[in-house]
Formats: C-alpha cells, sequence, structure tokens
C-alpha cells in the first residue's frame, strides 16, 4: 500500500505561491539596492561639484551658474530616487510580509502532510499486527 497525500495539488500550489513571493520579495529588494547605488553615485557626484565651487574662479559669473545648474539638476535627481527608494522600501515590506505569509502557509501544509504520513504508517503497522495476531491464532487453533 502506498502512501499519497490527499491535497498534494493544494502543497504544490501552496509551494509554488512560496517560490513566486521569493523571487518577487528578490527582484524588488534588488531593484532597492540599485536605486541605493544611483543615490550615493549622485551624493559623489554632487560632492565633486561642490568641491568645484571652491576651485572656480568667481569672476566668471557663467562658471558659476554652469556649476549651480549641475547642482540643481543633482538635488532634483536625488529627490526623485529618495521618493523612489521610499515607494520601493514600502513595496519591499509588503513583499517580505507576503513572503512570511507564504512562507508560513507551506510550512503548515508540510506539517500535515508530515503527520498523515505518520498516521499512515501507524494505522499499516495497526494493520500488520492484526494481520500477524489473526495468523497466529489460526495456527493455534491448528495445532490444537
Amino acid at each position: 500500500m502506498k502512501y499519497q497525500f490527499s491535497f498534494q495539488k493544494v502543497l504544490d500550489v501552496k509551494e509554488k505561491e512560496k517560490e513566486l513571493a521569493e523571487q518577487e520579495y528578490g527582484s524588488i529588494r534588488l531593484q532597492q539596492l540599485e536605486v541605493q547605488e544611483k543615490i550615493e553615485g549622485f551624493k559623489n557626484s554632487k560632492e565633486q561639484i561642490l568641491k568645484q565651487y571652491d576651485q572656480v574662479n568667481l569672476k566668471k559669473v557663467s562658471d558659476f551658474l554652469h556649476l549651480q545648474e549641475e547642482v540643481d539638476y543633482i538635488n532634483q535627481q536625488l529627490k526623485d530616487l529618495e521618493n523612489h527608494s521610499y515607494e520601493l522600501h514600502q513595496e519591499v515590506e509588503k513583499k517580505q510580509q507576503v513572503l512570511i505569509d507564504k512562507t508560513k502557509e507551506a510550512k503548515i501544509w508540510n506539517q500535515w502532510k508530515a503527520k498523515s504520513l505518520e498516521a499512515f504508517q501507524k494505522r499499516l503497522i495497526q494493520e500488520e499486527q492484526a494481520l500477524m495476531d489473526e495468523m497466529a491464532v489460526l495456527r493455534y487453533f491448528r495445532k490444537v
């Protein structure tokens, strides 16, 4: 007699949902890291431009205005990236919660499968023992 979990298809679906949640979480986490790297890059660029501020001959207004435009552009990019980073952070938290929930569901179904298998094996042993007892009784009555 072979064991077959009656809800195997449900368990398979739960496992797939968990895998999908892991992939989505990993993907959004990767996006978050990429945005953080971009933010760091813009901050470094801004620092370099601010160092150039100190070196610019203030007699040339055009150089000063050009540097100011670059700083304004970088500040706007930083603001946009930080907003995007905040949105990604919110999304990461949501995906993480979904992953936790899916992992719990899959674990519950796996535990149920394990308990079901254990009960099946116990019942099989009991049936086997009952058969052995019956054979022993029959053998005893044949001798008598």
